[in-house]
């Protein structure tokens, strides 16, 4: 998947953010849609799994933890990082 695939991608699951409360389901399923489509990406598969694991409440997720997540997978998928030799 190109960068901005994945931009777009990330970019309609915020647009999708209404009210303050999200479905805990949806958002565990978005971040594993988003791990398939970032495989190549090892920084970003990083991050995804780093949220999966952090996922709070247990029916419910905060919208503005839902956003944070997106902007920071946003950030990594437009800015890759690259190793350092």
């Amino acid at each position: 998947m190109s960068e901005f695939d994945l931009e777009s991608t990330i970019q309609e699951l915020r647009e999708a953010i209404v009210g303050d409360v999200c479905s805990r389901s949806r958002v565990v399923d978005a971040l594993l849609d988003l791990r398939l489509e970032a495989a190549g990406r090892a920084d970003v598969v990083d991050l995804v799994d780093g949220s999966l694991t952090g996922v709070p409440g247990k029916n419910m997720v905060p919208a503005d933890w839902w956003r944070d997540q997106l902007d920071m997978l946003e950030l990594v998928a437009i800015n890759p990082v690259e190793p350092v030799s």
